[in-house]
């Protein structure tokens, strides 16, 4: 994978996601330079889950401008699912944006489509990757090569109503709960046509309990391994809290990004899990105080994988050198900053991680430390993507009890190759 040419090659590899068949959504559009010593204007590829979220991208855009005069940026969005999707399908065509945001889970799923970052490349741009945590910059690498800079990282954290845990009765959830602690919560907050806890079957969010269960992660040794005991025991009791505890809310297919998350928003559930980077949204839109804590303990702890996103440059790009410059202000610590204040992102830069805790969500800091303290680094595969749409695609079905178990670890098993 150490040239352009055998990374287009290895495309081919990732375009089997678009067997899928989920919508693709602003699939036009490269990027597009001026005329040598003229301005240059590049397009940036990112997902955005909320009108907010996009005004904080284009902030950043324009810090950009500001700094370089002679680059503008198009900033391009679409929903994290479709993203995906999206960028194969533009590949496909034979262009993609300059510059591509990059999850660390799904690194490996694009890497064809990026330019390795070498010492040279960065200390050009004015970077040094010593000044992020070094786990999500080691989360950014395929094969040992750097493929992008990183802006935020963090693990599933567990979001929980606090006025409804205070209504019932119940002590807040804390450092050191545990999974009984959990249920005892859920079954109390049951009630009245509302739901303990919400869920969608979502890959990334069995892990973390699973993680805590057992200690197993569904890929192993570079390989996706769902049916493994551990995986397969914790998915069990994951679908069960719909199907058989009920106190999890019914599940429906959709298309929506955060399907859980929504249903906590309205109140329908007192708890979900979800990433910080959605803590400053979610206590916008909800009506009542949003709470963090670190996952329930299991047998083997209270633990979640660590996840985190950053930026690379597309090797479609024909100004691979603006891109990067770009980069360099969209993760820089003035950016950085920005997003922390605005409660989008626990910043990859350790300087400005301290700048997240914002008055409101003072409450969140001993939980999502500890999460932090307590995360595993989240091993991958290049059809990440694809097991993870396939996952969701098929998992409908094993929440609501209509497929068992172990057929729908072993049909995403096997369509995933």
């Amino acid at each position: 994978m150490g040239t352009t040419n055998s990374r287009r090659r290895a495309f081919a590899g990732i375009a089997a996601a678009c067997a899928l068949g989920l919508a693709l959504a602003g699939c036009g559009g490269g990027e597009t330079s001026g005329a040598a010593g003229g301005p240059t204007k590049l397009v940036w590829n990112m997902w955005s889950g909320s009108t907010a979220e996009t005004e904080n991208w284009t902030h950043l855009a324009d810090m950009v401008t500001a700094k370089y005069p002679d680059i503008t940026i198009e900033f391009q969005t679409t929903g994290f699912n479709d993203y995906w999707t999206k960028l194969v399908a533009q590949a496909s065509g034979g262009e993609t944006a300059c510059i591509l945001g990059v999850q660390s889970l799904r690194a490996p799923t694009i890497s064809s489509l990026l330019v390795p970052l070498d010492q040279e490349k960065l200390q050009a741009a004015g970077i040094n990757l010593a000044d992020f945590d070094p786990s999500i910059v080691k989360g950014l690498q395929v094969d040992g090569e750097q493929l992008g800079v990183p802006y935020d990282f963090g693990p599933l954290v567990m979001y929980y109503n606090v006025e409804a845990f205070q209504a019932a009765g119940l002590p807040a959830p804390k450092i050191g709960w545990t999974t009984d602690d959990f249920m005892t919560a859920a079954r109390t907050l049951t009630k009245d046509g509302k739901y303990g806890f919400s869920l969608y079957p979502s890959i990334d969010n069995v892990t973390p309990w699973s993680l805590s269960a057992s200690g197993t992660h569904p890929v192993v040794d570079g390989k996706l391994n769902l049916t493994q005991p551990g995986f397969e025991q914790a998915t069990q009791w994951y679908v069960d809290l719909v199907s058989k505890e009920k106190v999890a809310a019914p599940v429906q297919a959709t298309s929506e990004g955060t399907p859980a998350l929504d249903k906590f928003i309205s109140g329908e559930s007192a708890m979900t899990v979800d990433g910080p980077w959605q803590l400053i949204n979610t206590a916008k839109k909800t009506k009542f105080t949003v709470g963090v804590a670190p996952m329930p303990a299991g047998a083997s702890g209270s633990h979640s994988q660590v996840a985190g996103s950053g930026f690379g440059v597309s090797t479609y790009c024909d100004q691979p050198e603006a891109a990067l410059k770009a980069i360099s202000v969209i993760t820089g610590p003035e950016a950085l900053q920005y997003l922390a204040e605005q409660g989008r992102a626990y910043p990859a830069r350790t300087a400005q991680q301290e700048k997240w805790f914002r008055p409101e969500l003072a409450g969140a800091r001993d939980g999502l430390q500890e999460a932090i303290k307590n995360g595993v680094f989240s091993p991958t595969t290049a059809k990440y993507t694809q097991v993870a749409q396939l996952f969701r695609q098929h998992g409908v079905a094993a929440v609501n009890g209509q497929t068992p178990v172990p057929e729908f670890l072993d049909l995403v098993q096997q369509q995933a190759g």
